[in-house]
Parts: structure tokens; sequence; C-alpha cells
């Protein structure tokens, strides 16, 4: 316990006794019973030991709401906010009631598999969401271009289509 006169400059000894016992404010009135709380959070901003909280700004927010209407991806949205965590952008964005919209569906140039996706979009549901409900664990996820019937077939019947084969006959 360090005694000394209210209002007195401060020493190095309560620096230091300040950078060890911060953020327990209890523990430093009681340490420094001639410093006020107020004098002791200034002063831990003062020595940069305080966490800073970040204000947002209007042209922040203005920014923010129109990366979110632009569906930007969280690599942009940390790249134009870099003094802030990727928790803290999205953080503001749900207190805003900001949503993105969603992206339309890779398509992969089968035709097939375009045709689930795009019917999926069309229908409201994420590929993480039709891969659930047609049981095909990460098949619609992943981007693949390979064929498995057997996932086409389950997520066909559950977007209401039917699978149908037709035959060239010019090749026979």
């Amino acid at each position: 316990m360090i005694a000394r006169e209210p209002g007195s400059p401060w020493m190095a000894e309560e620096d230091d006794l300040i950078r060890a016992i911060y953020p327990a404010y209890d523990r430093l009135e009681r340490a420094l019973p001639h410093r006020t709380r107020s004098a002791l959070k200034n002063r831990t901003r003062h020595l940069g030991v305080a966490r800073v909280r970040h204000v947002w700004t209007n042209v922040e927010v203005a920014l923010l709401r129109a990366l979110y209407a632009a569906a930007s991806p969280d690599r942009i949205l940390a790249e134009r906010f870099p003094h802030l965590e990727l928790g803290q952008i999205h953080a503001k964005a749900c207190h805003l009631g900001l949503r993105r919209p969603r992206r339309a569906p890779i398509l992969l140039g089968v035709p097939v598999l375009d045709a689930v996706r795009q019917r999926a979009a069309l229908a409201g549901l994420t590929m993480v969401e039709l891969d659930r409900r047609a049981r095909t664990g990460r098949y619609f996820q992943t981007c693949r271009r390979n064929l498995d019937l057997r996932c086409i077939s389950r997520a066909s019947q559950l977007l209401g289509g039917e699978i149908e084969v037709h035959w060239d006959d010019a090749d026979i």
C-alpha cells in the first residue's frame, strides 16, 4: 500500500502497481487509497493499460451497411476495418439488423448438379440445408463435379423433381 497526499503527482511505483493489478479496480482502490476510481481509470488509459473500446462513427456504419448489402465476404470486411476483429464487425452488423443477401449458387458446369443447386436456391435452401434434408453428407457443399446418383436422386425427390434418362440414337 502506497500512502500519499490526494492530488499528488503519479509515482513510478503507482504505475507499476496499476500495470500489475489492472483490471481489478477494487484491489487498486485498496492499494492506492488516496486515488479515486476515476483517477485510476484515467491513469490506466494514460499508461495504455486499459482496453480501448471502439466507438463506431456514422461513416463506418454507412460503409458496413454498404458492404453487407453487397454480400461482401468476411475477407473484404476484415480489409476495410483492419482495426477491428471480425467478431466485432459481425456483432455491430447484428446490432444494426443487417443481413447479407444469399449469393447465387456456384455452378459447376455439370447440368444435373447445376439444376439441383439452382432449384435449391430458388427454394431458399443453402447447400448445408440441402445436404442435411437429403441426408447426403456434404455432397452438395463441397462443389464436387463427380456424379453420385444416390445423392442427386435424394435431392431431386426433396425438391419435387424427377430424373429422366435420354438416349442419343444417333450414336448407335
